[in-house]
């Protein structure tokens, strides 16, 4: 798809653009049209939007499922995570492209690397600081990659062990036949001498915590585990994808076939048993983060794993699937209903008896006398005619019903597919139907046992009148269309309890699990939604107690929110074309021209930064703190940033999009900022306000 505003080319689904920032609502208002939905997942960390599917945050960064650090993605299933290629505990590379360049997005984790600023200049990767920001930065050996027209592509991140001690960064990047290819080198923190060098044409990788790396090599795609003096063993080839424990004891990954199916293996990273093969010649793989659990899927059926045991069947005739319970070990899916309706299900024939009685007019049955003045001879006389008016009222009648016979003729061996589908959660081998009748998932996650979804409401859907259809091909619209008007928005929740909300919401932003509070918008009208579209803001209880009923907090809101977090949700009201608007905590109004999608929670804190007064053609803005009270400039003509917590920000400033070049510098609490640097291209982690 390509945005509305700039045209630049997006991502299915995408709801911003990644480029100028603008809301897509002409994409959104096709996905209302056609019944579809674009399921949503929302941050733990920072409330940020991202694909249902997502692992690492698309805003932040970080991992969404807790510690573990699994790698996603298996190209032969449409079910799995897309669009997201493996990191290191450091920094995660979760990649979005940004007017054509690839950037990499992320917070850098561990102890003492939080205070590492780590970012490129003069194609160098450079070291600063924080705690000692007075001190000259490192410059590690070894170009990170060529330059061009068009600026470096940061698309291999630098990572820190968990112990600080060790960096592991790339040099020579380059693009492969498929993939981002680099050197991978190993240091001890702050030294300049010739680093270790662990392999060429690597494409990913991942410290572990006892500083030994497991990376992905291109050209057959060979999994290996290396230790910080280069010494390497291989794990296996034709690695897809692959998820690390979150006690990094076990290594779980796919196989690639050929044939576009995997084979799906286990194996202790220690290396010290044999490797098992959990499933053979299977389309895609999950897994929890402890890989207790495995899911694997064959076409439309769901198996499970448990503890590398034997695979047993969950389910077959398998639709859509949520994974997002998979650490406590339950799944949510769809089945399709598999129902069709006939006529007699869909249509009344409530013309039945009076079209009975019609028949096709007869020009001569309309024949009237009339008394008519001859203009020849000036008498009046007896003259016979057609009531034309009378006819062609009668043969309308005629023309109506014979269009109706038309249908009836179609409708005799008529049958249409319901799109209802049953929702189901499977836990300990015991599986529950939630609902019959869904239309469906729009939110679920791991933190939060239930889910919202939204289901048809059968007892309100009536027949189609046969004298209101235009023909037979309409009635399956027609009768969709009866579907979609009688939809609710339901509350599943974790004592296996629906709920019936009071509103139907046109989509659900999300559920701030710690309040067990959920939020969605409705359209204040019935019109069409496009661009003009005005939605009222709801919250709803999703606890075990909760009575359906929405409240409303706010009118006039944008389609899109912001941020959710610890009770509070963050939107915009009044919003102009390029997505800039005021910017309101549940009803307060906090500061206004703030850019849609800048919202972001700082690490350790219960303050958030956002961007105002957004300049379109050098990408940069204002960014401001909110601390729950008040808001504070932290610094102007920013171009990204990356916050440590709420008094350590580093900030690239002044920079040219001719160049790629600005000054880095540090917020320290205070309004006079420290110079770091200067023409820095890219902070590894840091986040850029487009």
């Amino acid at each position: 798809m390509k945005c509305i505003n700039c045209g630049c080319e997006l991502p299915e689904g995408a709801r911003f653009c990644g480029n100028c920032g603008t809301p897509q609502t002409e994409h959104q208002q096709e996905e209302q049209q056609s019944g579809q939905q674009v399921q949503q997942r929302f941050c733990p960390h920072c409330g940020g939007a991202n694909d249902a599917d997502a692992v690492f945050c698309s805003i932040c960064g970080k991992d969404m499922n807790g510690d573990g650090q699994p790698v996603v993605e298996e190209t032969t299933s449409k079910k799995v995570p897309k669009k997201l290629i493996v990191g290191a505990v450091g920094v995660v590379a979760a990649v979005v492209v940004i007017g054509g360049v690839v950037k990499i997005v992320g917070g850098l984790g561990g102890s003492k690397s939080d205070s590492y600023i780590t970012y490129v200049k003069d194609g160098y990767i450079n070291q600063s600081d924080i705690e000692h920001y007075k001190k000259k930065p490192v410059e590690y050996q070894g170009r990170y990659g060529s330059t061009s027209d068009d600026g470096e592509n940061y698309s291999a991140g630098v990572s820190y062990s968990k112990d600080g001690k060790y960096i592991c960064y790339p040099t020579d990047v380059n693009y492969g036949d498929d993939d981002i290819e680099f050197r991978l080198n190993m240091q001890k923190v702050g030294k300049t001498e010739e680093p270790v060098k662990i392999d060429s044409s690597v494409t990913s990788y991942t410290i572990l915590d006892n500083n030994k790396i497991l990376y992905k090599k291109a050209g057959n795609d060979t999994l290996y585990i290396n230790d910080k003096k280069g010494n390497k063993e291989k794990i296996a080839s034709d690695v897809n994808y692959f998820y690390l424990d979150s006690d990094q004891k076990n290594i779980v990954w796919s196989e690639s076939n050929g044939d576009g199916t995997i084979n799906v293996c286990q194996q202790d990273i220690a290396l010290k048993k044999e490797k098992k093969t959990l499933a053979k010649d299977v389309d895609s793989f999950y897994a929890s983060s402890d890989l207790k659990y495995v899911v694997v899927q064959e076409q439309d059926t769901l198996y499970m794993v448990e503890n590398f045991g034997e695979k047993q069947k969950i389910a077959s005739g398998v639709e859509d699937v949520s994974y997002d319970d998979l650490d406590n070990g339950g799944i949510y899916y769809t089945k399709s209903s598999e129902e069709t309706l006939s006529a007699e299900d869909v249509v009344e024939d409530d013309c039945a008896d009076s079209d009975a009685t019609i028949e096709e007019p007869d020009r001569e049955d309309y024949k009237v006398e009339k008394i008519e003045k001859n203009d020849w001879t000036g008498k009046y006389e007896k003259v016979e005619s057609v009531d034309e008016d009378a006819y062609n009222a009668a043969y309308e009648k005629y023309y109506d019903k014979e269009n109706r016979d038309e249908i009836r003729d179609a409708l005799e061996d008529y049958e249409i597919s319901t799109p209802v589908e049953k929702l189901y959660y499977v836990k300990d081998g015991k599986e529950t139907q939630v609902d019959a009748t869904v239309a469906q998932m729009y939110y679920y996650t791991g933190d939060w046992k239930g889910i919202v979804y939204s289901r048809y409401n059968m007892d309100d859907v009536s027949k189609l009148k046969i004298s209101e259809i235009d023909s037979a091909s309409s009635i399956e619209s027609d009768y969709y269309q009866m579907l979609s008007e009688s939809a609710q928005t339901c509350v599943y929740t974790e004592k296996d309890k629906t709920v019936v909300l009071d509103e139907n919401l046109a989509t659900v932003w999300g559920v701030d699990a710690d309040s067990k509070t959920g939020y969605g918008v409705k359209m204040q009208d019935s019109g069409s939604e496009d661009e003009d579209a005005t939605y009222n803001l709801y919250s709803f209880s999703v606890d075990n107690n909760s009575d359906g009923k929405c409240k409303l907090i706010s009118e006039d809101v944008a389609y899109y929110q912001e941020l959710i977090k610890d009770g509070d949700v963050y939107y915009l009201k009044d919003t102009d074309s390029d997505g800039n608007g005021n910017l309101y905590c549940n009803d307060k109004n906090i500061d206004s021209d703030v850019k849609s999608g800048t919202l972001y929670t700082v690490p350790d804190s219960e303050n958030i930064l956002y961007a105002v007064d957004y300049n379109k053609s050098n990408g940069s803005a204002t960014l401001k703190m909110y601390d729950e009270k008040k808001d504070k400039i932290i610094a102007d003509d920013v171009y990204s940033y990356l916050p440590i917590d709420e008094k350590h920000i580093a900030l690239l400033i002044d920079y040219s999009m001719k160049s790629y070049r600005g000054d880095l510098q540090y917020y320290l609490g205070k309004e006079e900022l420290k110079s770091i640097d200067e023409d820095v291209s890219f902070i590894f982690g840091g986040k850029e306000i487009y």
